[in-house]
């Protein structure tokens, strides 16, 4: 038993691709082969094409004798053909179009049967498209079913079935009312609806009108003696002189005034004078800012450093956190360059103060410059109180200050009052004006007169 393959490649009418598309190939005659006794029934074969709308299929081919294998087609859009295999093919392949144009049945080779002259019958209608079909010869007859719109059909069986599958509207009193207008008076008339049921013609005027729009006039007129534009990016712009003209992007810019900002990008902004109000730089991602002068209501560096400060100006300097307190380091490592600089001459120069109770205030008034406590000193520990050695120093400028020492009540400078009560008589060695006296400490002696010269010349006794 011989085979042959067919190969076929299905275009649409428009010479696309037909892709998964299915043909039915109908063996039209009873064959024999008598080389494996075998006998071929008529019967259908299918195959289906690919994307690219070719296939192929293998087809019972008569190579052993004078009558020649024949087929019917049927396409996907039910269109049917006849062709005859040649036994030449047997075992080989063909191509569909060929057996369609050039061996097409008829002369002996072709087989005698009533199902072959059904179909040739059929054929001589169908194939190729050539022909009509008429439907006069069914008299009183009736066709049923439907057929679908590719084929030319409307794929329903009632009018407004036939409306929905076409997406057709019914005439209706619209069309109705369209049709009941008399032929239009002037060219560029337009259709519009009355109100009342009904249609007439408007002028372009009128319809603009209704429309809202207008009129062309001039100012499209003098748009369209523009020339094309001879590069991209131009601009129309008005002349003053009742025209246009392009523009490029540049002089644009100029018109509009938008300056060289314009063109900077968004990363890489240089901005030279102006101001900017109501912004907030750095909200989103804050970066470092250099600045020559800063002028701010206030400054929040949110616990950051300032660093690499010269002179800063303030009314005051407070902490942040009341809990935290407040430390001025002074970390010179330089004698001499830790220091704060108060103004001269002035009667408080610097005071350090608890609300209005002074503690330590510095006077600098020329001639009188002085420290004032305003509270008690207190050298706890043992410490020392070290004076200088060129000019000295006084306790106490007056005669008139009071002075009173371990918790004594303190008291002006002594004078000589002459006192003899709280006295007694001794009874041991008469005391002389010239004797000596050393109070058993030490080995240096002093009279009387010794101790009241000194108590003197200290201040403790009135001269």
């Amino acid at each position: 038993m011989s085979s042959t393959t067919v190969n076929f490649n299905l275009k649409t009418a428009g010479f696309a691709n037909y892709a998964n598309q299915t043909l039915s190939f109908k063996l039209l005659q009873v064959s024999a082969d008598k080389a494996d006794d075998t006998v071929i029934l008529p019967g259908i074969i299918t195959a289906t094409s690919a994307a690219n709308g070719t296939g192929s299929v293998a087809l019972f081919t008569t190579g052993e004798s004078d009558i020649e294998s024949t087929f019917e087609v049927t396409f996907p859009n039910r269109e049917k053909g006849l062709f005859q295999i040649p036994a030449t093919s047997a075992g080989g392949s063909i191509n569909l179009s060929d057996l369609l144009v050039d061996h097409v049945p008829g002369g002996s080779a072709a087989p005698q049967n009533s199902i072959y002259d059904a179909a040739v019958a059929y054929s001589v209608q169908r194939a190729n498209h050539t022909g009509s079909l008429t439907l006069d010869s069914l008299p009183n007859g009736s066709i049923t079913g439907t057929l679908a719109v590719a084929n030319g059909g409307t794929n329903a069986s009632s009018a407004s079935a036939a409306r929905t599958s076409l997406g057709a509207q019914e005439q209706k009193d619209v069309l109705d009312d369209l049709g009941a207008l008399s032929a239009p008076a002037s060219d560029g008339q337009i259709i519009v609806a009355t109100g009342t049921g009904a249609f007439n013609y408007e002028s372009g005027a009128t319809a603009r009108t209704s429309l809202g729009a207008q009129e062309q006039k001039d100012v499209l007129d003098d748009l369209g003696a523009l020339s094309a534009p001879a590069s991209d990016g131009q601009f129309i712009v008005a002349t003053e002189a009742g025209t246009f003209q392009y523009e490029s992007a540049a002089t644009a810019r100029t018109s509009l005034g938008l300056g060289t900002i314009s063109t900077q990008a968004s990363n890489s902004v240089n901005i030279d004078g102006g101001a900017i109000d109501g912004a907030v730089i750095g909200a989103n991602s804050a970066a470092a800012g250099t600045f020559a002068a800063l002028t701010s209501t206030s400054i929040n560096v949110s616990d950051g450093n300032i660093t690499n400060a010269g002179d800063i100006n303030c009314d005051s300097i407070s902490s942040d956190a009341a809990a935290t307190g407040l430390n001025i380091i002074f970390d010179g490592t330089d004698t001499g360059d830790n220091g704060i600089t108060i103004t001269d001459n002035l009667a408080n120069a610097l005071d350090i103060k608890e609300a209005s109770v002074s503690y330590l205030k510095f006077t600098t008034t020329n001639g009188g410059e002085k420290v004032v406590l305003g509270k008690d000193l207190d050298i706890s520990g043992d410490h020392d109180l070290i004076i200088g050695t060129s000019t000295g120093t006084k306790i106490g400028t007056a005669a008139t200050q009071k002075i009173g020492f371990f918790n004594a009540t303190p008291a002006v400078q002594q004078t000589a009052a002459a006192l003899t009560t709280g006295t007694s008589a001794g009874s041991g060695t008469a005391l002389h004006a010239n004797a000596t006296i050393t109070g058993n400490v030490g080995s240096t002696a002093y009279t009387v007169g010794d101790i009241v010269k000194a108590l003197k010349t200290l201040g403790l006794l009135a001269e």
